[in-house]
């Protein structure tokens, strides 16, 4: 009976410890758990700025709000507006939210677009009235935006309200976008010359953008002189700028009215997205010169090696022209304009004379040649370089063509991330440091016991 017992015994002691340890375990796996629940967000998927509008109330001015962030130029921004305040209109008075009064029923059914940006009222892009939340889509223009609620400093009055009389919440979320615009160089021509179309386009986001095709209808009629109407490029990191241009030569006088440009791409989530630029017109006037039937006589460009750069990042820039082999000889004269901000730390075979480079050619048929400046930047913003080419054929000086090609050049302040913005965030548990050191400290102890 004691071999019995003994033997019944050690059964189960062997329960018991596969017991202990099966719950040891579990309660690793539920300290664990904890853990990462109480982790915070990631910055990059939270709200850049968040903060509160007041209602107009007896212990509150109504005053506006500025947000905390400056909406970068150029970047699209999704702004989340949420939350009820009192209200009142003469001797009435209720509640609403950032688009609708509440009616019968206790119902927001009353359409009253409150919120105000810069002091305009906006319509929401996206509607959750029983959440009452509401999404606008706004692109930057490089200064803070000012929120208010018009009920508030429009009226002026306090009326019988209680001492809160609420306020919304506001969020602001940056989206990973990219900005594409378009232009015209010169905007107006005469009839037989030609104009340069240059395509910039920017991830003003904060994540790498994939897959990217560019692609610019040419207007029906117009004829294609040099150049490529569309781009492909695998990635575009943040902040970096890409551009390209081709020349077009309008068929007869009038203002032509050129369609945006499409940008598609992939997102970090590896959905599509498609973009379009700036609407553009060229007007086109009629010339006292004879007007040539073919004035697809070269091939003129105007190329950055890096057109996104750091504060005092060098950049290569080239303007080339290659003469078509069915032309006799070209005389070309070509100039480039460094923006000020920058200065010229090298060149190759350039003339230099008010801050001006330049050189004279001669290209024979089915050749090219370029002139090269290398350029430093030495102050943060958004610049143009100017290039411009004169040639004309043969001896025929009277009848040369004169084009001026423009490259947008970015320089940021640091290579590695934007500036800090003054950003609070919400999601941040108050003691949650201590926590994360207890947590830890029972985790190491019940481990080290098991």
């Amino acid at each position: 009976m004691r071999d019995t017992d003994v033997h019944q015994g050690d059964i189960g002691f062997k329960i018991k410890g596969r017991r202990a340890k099966t719950i040891k375990k579990f309660n690793i796996f539920l300290l664990l758990a904890a853990f990462f629940l109480i982790m915070p967000a990631s910055a990059d998927d939270g709200a850049l700025d968040t903060f509160s509008v007041p209602a107009f109330g007896p212990r509150d001015t109504g005053s506006s709000v500025n947000s905390s962030l400056v909406l970068e130029k150029g970047s699209e921004y999704r702004i989340v507006v949420s939350g009820v305040y009192q209200f009142k209109v003469g001797t009435d008075w209720g509640y609403a939210d950032a688009q609708y009064r509440m009616g019968a029923g206790r119902k927001y059914n009353q359409p009253f677009n409150s919120i105000e940006f810069d002091g305009e009222r906006l319509n929401a892009d996206i509607s959750d009235v029983n959440n009452h939340t509401y999404t606008f889509y706004l692109t930057g223009s490089g200064k803070k935006i000012r929120f208010s609620i018009y009920d508030s400093y429009t009226t002026g009055e306090r009326g019988e309200y209680d001492n809160n009389a609420g306020y919304l919440k506001v969020e602001i979320y940056r989206l990973d976008t990219i900005s594409l615009t378009k232009s015209l160089s010169p905007r107006s021509i005469e009839l037989g010359q030609a104009a340069t179309v240059t395509i910039t386009l920017k991830n003003t986001g904060t994540a790498e953008l994939k897959n990217i095709t560019v692609s610019d209808p040419i207007p029906a009629g117009f004829t294609l002189v040099s150049g490529k109407p569309d781009k492909n490029y695998d990635v575009l990191k943040p902040k970096d700028t890409r551009s390209f241009q081709y020349i077009i030569q309008p068929p007869e006088t009038g203002t032509f009215n050129l369609e945006p440009a499409e940008v598609s791409y992939y997102n970090r989530d590896g959905y599509p997205h498609i973009s379009k630029s700036n609407n553009s017109a060229v007007i086109v006037v009629p010339s006292d010169k004879p007007v040539f039937t073919q004035i697809s006589n070269a091939s003129v460009q105007l190329h950055g090696e890096k057109t996104d750069v750091v504060l005092g990042e060098d950049v290569l820039l080239k303007l080339s022209a290659v003469n078509l082999i069915t032309k006799p000889i070209m005389h070309v004269q070509v100039i480039i304009l460094p923006p000020s901000g920058m200065s010229v730390t090298s060149s190759e075979f350039v003339q230099s004379g008010s801050g001006q480079f330049t050189t004279t050619y001669e290209i024979p048929p089915g050749k090219g040649r370029n002139i090269e400046v290398r350029i430093r930047s030495n102050q943060v913003g958004e610049f143009e370089v100017l290039g411009r080419i004169v040639y004309y054929f043969d001896g025929d000086s009277e009848h040369s063509e004169d084009y001026t090609l423009r490259l947008p050049i970015n320089v940021r302040a640091n290579a590695e991330q934007p500036a800090p913005t003054d950003t609070t965030y919400r999601n941040w548990i108050p003691g949650f440091e201590a926590l994360l050191a207890v947590i830890g400290l029972l985790v190491l102890y019940i481990i080290k016991k098991w």
